[in-house]
């Protein structure tokens, strides 16, 4: 899709935030547009240290990275062996499966129960030969969660050996009563393995800045493996003046909430399925996928770009993000335009 088409419509199509970032991290780049001459610090060193002292943890447990894509990477290239596998959702982030083709590493697909990433099928799927299990919690695409418990029961099932990696993009946005404390469970769990970045929330996607918290002997395998200088020194400036701004992200995780439900509720009043969702998007599927190519192309036509996720594993379904309240309540309009329409 072409810019300038994009630039005309109501993009809603990569979970961007649509507040943008923190008027801190704007000013503190503009404020340091003249170090960009300057190299950035190696491994993000004062970014670090920073996070650190914001989730009362030791540098040493944090390795910052170019978007949570690049320890994906590095994780998934370097630290599972030949005869070793991984295991994924079916219905998920893209880039984990990408990622294990590319590096010709056996991928094991478990099944989804009602668009939930269901434990028991991922545990069926387990043997000593597996070396990492990925979970996207906030689920990308369909907005579900794992609970505490369903995360301890993988956990308690697998050894020591393997990483349970939980991707927590979209954490900042849910509010799920039994979301696990990934952070308090690394106390217990060594190979615990969490994932969060600056690209959602943070509206610092086209930065590309993620973290990593694990136990340190990782973490040092991961800076090991890391090519120098992938994190730019204003994507770090940016990042360390946006964890500051606690009124910004409550503002913006608020706004999405009272957003998300709006439009939840319109989407089943026209009687399409959709997804509850924990995200800052919703997950919209059909009977098949001509139905669901059908109303994407009213929207598309109504300039709202929304994301098929036939990617992820799923050709009868559209993922919509939530946009601003104004944008939403355009959506809106157009949605009971569609049903007037076609109903």
């Amino acid at each position: 899709m072409d810019l300038n088409k994009i630039q005309n419509n109501i993009k809603l199509s990569q979970n961007e935030n649509p507040f943008g970032p923190s008027p801190k991290a704007i000013e503190a780049v503009l404020k340091n547009f003249d170090k960009v001459s300057l190299y950035p610090e190696p491994h993000s060193i004062s970014l670090k240290n920073k996070l650190g002292e914001k989730l009362h943890l030791s540098s040493e447990n944090i390795f910052v990275s170019s978007g949570l894509v690049e320890s994906i990477d590095i994780l998934i290239r370097n630290l599972i062996a030949k005869d070793e596998n991984l295991i994924i959702p079916e219905l998920t982030f893209v880039a984990y499966k990408i990622l294990a083709d590319v590096f010709k590493k056996e991928v094991r697909l478990s099944k989804m129960k009602n668009f939930h990433v269901d434990v028991d099928d991922i545990l069926s799927r387990y043997d000593e030969k597996t070396k990492a299990i990925i979970i996207a919690n906030p689920n990308n695409p369909t907005g579900t969660v794992i609970s505490e418990n369903e995360l301890l029961k993988i956990l308690d099932n697998v050894q020591q050996s393997t990483y349970v990696v939980i991707d927590e993009a979209y954490i900042e946005y849910a509010n799920h009563p039994d979301y696990p404390d990934t952070l308090k469970l690394q106390k217990k769990y060594s190979n615990l393995v969490v994932m969060r970045t600056f690209s959602k929330i943070y509206g610092l996607a086209g930065l590309r800045v993620g973290y990593t918290i694990a136990n340190k002997e990782l973490i040092e395998k991961l800076d090991f493996l890391q090519a120098p200088f992938t994190v730019n020194r204003m994507a770090s400036i940016a990042a360390l003046n946006a964890i500051d701004d606690d009124y910004y992200i409550k503002m913006c995780a608020t706004a999405n909430l009272s957003s998300r439900e709006k439009l939840f509720n319109e989407i089943i009043s026209i009687g399409w399925n959709v997804v509850p969702s924990e995200g800052n998007f919703l997950f919209v599927y059909f009977e098949n996928e001509k139905e669901r190519d059908f109303f994407f192309d009213l929207l598309e036509e109504k300039k709202v770009l929304a994301r098929k996720t036939d990617l992820f594993g799923e050709n009868s379904a559209f993922r919509i993000t939530i946009g601003t309240p104004e944008m939403n309540e355009i959506v809106i309009q157009h949605l009971r335009e569609i049903k007037v329409a076609n109903y």
